[in-house]
């Protein structure tokens, strides 16, 4: 007799082959029918819970956006670190953040000429912002955030680096390493406490 699958497990298991499909077939693969034999479970099911593959888009950036949130808020450390750590949560640095940012640039890009897209990937990119606001507001509480520096200039500025490092390593992995990605954000963060003259 076989398993039954439970709603939840179902949903990990969806949003796991949505996510490798757009990271090895890329977005034209990302089909009702293709996640369905991915995930091991029948179309028909699958067309339950996704009616199209608008829904299985919406499902991915949405999915991405509650991952992220799960893993900012298992954070522990204090100080420069956490932000750092903070920031470190939208970079590709393993396998599972680099799936994620894969995902989240090819839906981004369909989202310029699919509008039902567009809140999602605005929504998302949004919360980049609002999470390098974060890390800025957590350098200063340390004290490690120059205080005549403007914030909003600030926090757009590490916006920008955050998505120019997440795609430039997500473009050519050997560009930089893991590590050298880190280095950069560091440093940068560094840079944020000096005194600007």
């Amino acid at each position: 007799m076989p398993r039954r699958v439970d709603l939840k497990e179902r949903g990990a298991l969806v949003t796991a082959a949505c996510l490798r499909i757009l990271e090895r077939d890329g977005l034209t693969a990302l089909s009702v029918r293709n996640v369905a034999d991915e995930a091991g479970i029948a179309a028909a099911s699958l067309r339950r819970l996704f009616p199209s593959q608008h829904d299985l888009r919406e499902h991915c950036l949405v999915i991405i956006e509650e991952r992220v949130a799960a893993r900012l808020m298992a954070l522990s450390s204090t100080g420069r670190t956490l932000a750092l750590d903070v920031l470190a949560q939208m970079l590709p640095l393993d396998p599972e953040r680099t799936t994620e940012i894969s995902a989240q640039v090819q839906l981004g890009m369909l989202a310029r000429t699919d509008e039902n897209l567009t809140p999602s990937a605005r929504r998302l990119n949004a919360g980049v912002g609002r999470v390098c606001a974060h890390a800025l507001d957590i350098l200063a509480g340390a004290g490690d955030l120059d205080t005549d520096r403007d914030l909003a200039f600030e926090t757009d500025r590490l916006h920008a680096l955050i998505d120019g490092l997440a795609i430039e390593h997500t473009w050519d992995p050997t560009a930089r390493s893991a590590e050298a990605l880190l280095v950069l954000l560091e440093r940068h963060l560094l840079e944020l406490g000096q005194v600007n003259h």
